[in-house]
């Protein structure tokens, strides 16, 4: 005789030797959803009447289940049929209470609509054949009994209002509207209204089931960002006199500009604020442009917020997080974090540090951005080093934190060591912010006085490139002694001058860059991090962005003069010491094949202006890094960069987001608009390596041993024939030379054999 104990949800895994019951899974997915829904930062009535329809929706989402032929696919046998027609159909017939969005939400919770098109050509409720929904039914019905039992259960232990016995019309009774179901005419028929309920709840729906079935068992719960307040003057820390310009930030109400140079305590200055801004149960993001930077801001948050309430989203969270854990079963380790990346995507965190691509994805509705109508309302979006993005990025963020401030009521804050005058000019008329919002040190005030008088860098400009005054850069090191950090424009710069370095002079340095694996580049971040950090780091643009790195001298290739601002502020950090010597040599030292200086990826005219602006040998204040900035790039975008810009900005998704929502549905094409291109290669000299992970079932440091490359690199590479398909791994291999201190190296005459 079967129990309910014989009734599964999921087969043997992970979290269950045995198959997962199907009460079991639904208690701990209708317990996910009173926790889910009450942590919303919404208004309590709304509150509540979410918890009603998706604690139903979350009790019968799987009831559909109880078919034989479905309980039969987890014991091995094939099926083929979708379990959730079944789930929405029965919750149809038993639940009065639930809505037509609600049983949607049902009905898509593993698939979207595109799915269901594609699946069935001809579709129809339930199927375009009647043979196969009286098969399904007919299954269905051979559990009736433990299926009767099941929803007393819901109804007497959770407390739901079902009528058990009606599940009998569910042959025809389908409750819902076939037009939500096809896309153009749930666009045109159905109120948008409507179709955003059914997306809210379809997105808490999946997050509530994907939370439960991954063996968490509890949410973290949402901090009070006020605690940093009391945490920045905690008495056991001696008393921390706030700057003036803190202050201000701290008592700023809604969206704001912040303008302070690096070192002089800008994120504790953007932290009080959003300790002011934060509403009931608000989230928090934290954006960044950088993988390395997103990492160090993780483990800031996570030192002050505690790491259980702070998640890290990036394109390598995964392997970031491999790296954090620590735990000497390997494979339970790899589980484990790619468990937590998973639920990085998921409403779990109420702390996120991640860069713009992951918010644009909800507003431009691409896979998966249905959970942000969640936890976006009513959010604190911080936008670090806002300067760094490209102008048709930096439309499409303005664009989206619009729609963020007018639908979501969400508050936005800008920070910058170097925001040009065109770009604070364009925030503070999008996004209506308004003087008292606009924030930085004031020259005539004491305690700020104390960041602006700060001499920190004495620039020298020096003709040439690095590579050509290479030996010059070497002596000037041993000579003086001094903790050096040089910044090149490429990686094949920077590889040649770490080879000049250490092999032709003898001297220990380390390089960073972003052809490195993960596993390499993890360790080398943690060298550089850490508390012994190498007397000569040569790096790329890298490490330009919120890292904590103080040297003692620097040497940069040109760069527009905010990148050089981010450099330089990596040199000296808190003008703690006199005036740090930094070159900034005229040229950079790569050359293109018909002999011209690389400038690339920097625009060539902006790069030469900023050189030509610099002061020489002599002490550079804010000041007049400032004027420098709004010089060089003057009061508009122009040609290409001003229509880039104004597509971002002029983006028909977004600023019709509510009109132009789909339930169930995304837009494939926006990964392909938004994220870098990539491709991941894996060396010929790791190869052996990579097979001993797989075979130990080691999959995630397998994938750690994968290099990154642009898309264009890799078109070169297949010409160069450095580039292969391997169809046994499924995966692309080079046989250029790979060394766990340089990198990944494009030159097509450094090869490694099979």
């Amino acid at each position: 005789m079967k129990t309910l104990d014989d009734i599964w949800a999921k087969s043997p895994g992970v979290n269950s030797e045995h198959g997962e019951s199907l009460f079991v899974h639904t208690t701990k997915v209708v317990q996910t959803a009173k926790t889910l829904c009450n942590s919303l930062p919404f208004e309590k009535e709304q509150r509540e009447q979410l918890l009603k329809a998706v604690t139903l929706c979350a009790a019968l989402h799987d009831a559909g289940k109880f078919a034989t032929g479905f309980q039969l696919s987890l014991r091995g046998k094939k099926w083929g049929r979708r379990h959730e027609i079944l789930s929405f159909t029965i919750a149809a017939n038993v639940a009065p209470d639930l809505t037509e969005e609600g049983l949607f939400a049902i009905a898509t919770h593993h698939k979207p609509i595109d799915y269901w098109k594609d699946w069935d050509k001809n579709f129809q409720l339930p199927y375009s054949e009647e043979r196969i929904w009286k098969e399904m039914v007919s299954e269905l019905f051979d559990n009736k009994e433990l299926l009767v039992q099941f929803l007393c259960l819901l109804r007497d232990k959770l407390g739901l209002s079902l009528i058990p016995d009606n599940f009998d019309q569910a042959t025809n009774q389908f409750g819902i509207e076939e037009t939500w179901f096809i896309k153009d005419e749930q666009f045109q028929r159905i109120q948008h209204e409507r179709r955003y309920k059914a997306s809210l709840l379809r997105g808490l729906l999946i997050t509530c089931d994907h939370i439960a079935s991954s063996g968490i068992k509890s949410i973290p719960d949402v901090p009070t960002l006020r605690d940093y307040d009391f945490l920045i003057h905690r008495k056991e820390l001696g008393e921390y006199q706030l700057l003036t310009f803190q202050d201000k930030a701290a008592n700023c109400k809604g969206s704001t500009i912040l303008k302070a140079p690096t070192g002089s305590g800008k994120t504790a200055a953007v932290l009080l604020w959003a300790s002011a801004n934060q509403s009931i149960n608000g989230r928090l993001f934290y954006v960044l442009p950088h993988t390395a930077s997103i990492n160090a801001m993780h483990q800031r948050l996570s030192e002050i917020y505690c790491q259980n309430r702070v998640g890290v989203l990036h394109h390598r969270n995964a392997a970031y997080l491999f790296h954090l854990l620590e735990n000497d079963d390997q494979i339970e380790k790899e589980h484990k974090a790619k468990l937590l990346a998973g639920l990085a995507r998921e409403m779990y965190y109420p702390i996120r540090v991640c860069t713009p691509h992951q918010l644009l994805r909800v507003a431009l509705q691409g896979k998966g951005w249905e959970t942000g109508l969640s936890e976006f309302k009513n959010g604190i979006f911080i936008f670090d080093e806002i300067h760094a993005y490209e102008p048709l990025l930096t439309g499409l963020i303005i664009s989206m934190c619009r729609w963020l401030q007018c639908d979501m009521k969400a508050k936005v804050l800008f920070a910058s060591a170097t925001l040009p005058l065109l770009l604070e000019t364009k925030l503070i008329r999008e996004l209506n912010i308004s003087m008292p919002n606009l924030v930085s040190p004031d020259v005539s005030d004491n305690l700020d006085q104390k960041v602006l008088k700060k001499q920190r860098h004495k620039i020298n400009i020096h003709p040439g490139s690095l590579i050509d005054n290479i030996e010059k850069v070497i002596s000037e090191i041993k000579e003086s002694k001094e903790t050096t950090l040089i910044i090149c424009n490429h990686v094949a710069t920077s590889q040649e001058v770490y080879k000049t370095i250490t092999n032709d002079f003898k001297l220990e340095a380390t390089l960073l860059h972003a052809r490195f694996n993960s596993e390499d580049r993890f360790r080398i971040e943690g060298e550089i991090l850490g508390n012994a950090p190498p007397n000569i780091l040569v790096a790329t643009q890298a490490v330009e962005v919120s890292l904590n790195l103080d040297y003692q001298r620097g040497y940069s290739e040109p760069a527009p003069i905010d990148a050089l601002a981010q450099r330089f502020g990596r040199v000296n950090r808190t003008g703690s010491r006199p005036p740090a010597s930094i070159m900034v040599f005229e040229q950079p030292s790569l050359m293109t094949a018909n002999g011209k200086r690389m400038f690339k990826p920097y625009d060539e005219d902006v790069t030469k202006k900023t050189i030509k602006l610099l002061p020489s040998e002599d002490v550079l204040s804010e000041e007049t890094l400032t004027s420098i900035i709004n010089e060089v790039y003057g009061e508009e975008y122009l040609g290409e960069s001003k229509d880039d810009y104004d597509r971002g900005l002029n983006n028909s998704i977004i600023n019709n987001f509510q009109q132009k929502v789909i339930a169930g549905s995304h837009r494939d094409w926006v990964e392909e608009i938004i994220e870098e291109q990539q491709e991941e290669v894996l060396p010929f000299s790791l190869l052996e390596r990579y097979d001993e992970y797989l075979n130990t079932r080691r999959y995630l440091e397998a994938q750690q041993l994968l290099v990154p490359i642009r898309c264009g690199q890799k078109w070169k590479m297949l010409k160069d024939n450095t580039m292969f398909w391997d169809e046994e791994h499924q995966l692309w291999k080079t046989n250029l030379m790979y060394s766990s201190t340089k990198g990944l190296s494009l030159n097509s005459l450094e090869t490694n054999l099979l």
